[in-house]
C-alpha cells in the first residue's frame, strides 16, 4: 500500500524541527570538509580532490568518510635540538 504524500504544514513542530536541524547539520558537515579539502594540498589527500569533492555531496556518508579516509595524518616536524 502506498503511503500518502505529507506536506511540510502536515508536520508536526517536532517533525519539522528535526527535519531543520538534520539539513542544517548535513550541510555544516558538508561545508566543513569543503573548506578542509580546498585548503589541504593534494599531496595530503588519499585520492583525487575531485572525486573527494563529489564524494562529500553525499548525504552524511560523504563528509564523514573524507575525514575518516580522505585525509593523510598531518606529521609535524621535529623542533630542531640547539
Amino acid at each position: 500500500m502506498a503511503q500518502k504524500h505529507r506536506h511540510w504544514r502536515d508536520l508536526s513542530r517536532t517533525e519539522q524541527g528535526a527535519i531543520v536541524a538534520a539539513a542544517t547539520l548535513r550541510v555544516a558537515l558538508a561545508a566543513d570538509a569543503w573548506w578542509d579539502l580546498s585548503r589541504r594540498p593534494a599531496e595530503s589527500v588519499r585520492g583525487p580532490k575531485g572525486a573527494w569533492a563529489m564524494a562529500i555531496a553525499v548525504n552524511f556518508i560523504g563528509p564523514l568518510e573524507h575525514r575518516r579516509f580522505g585525509r593523510k595524518p598531518v606529521v609535524e616536524p621535529e623542533p630542531a635540538h640547539p
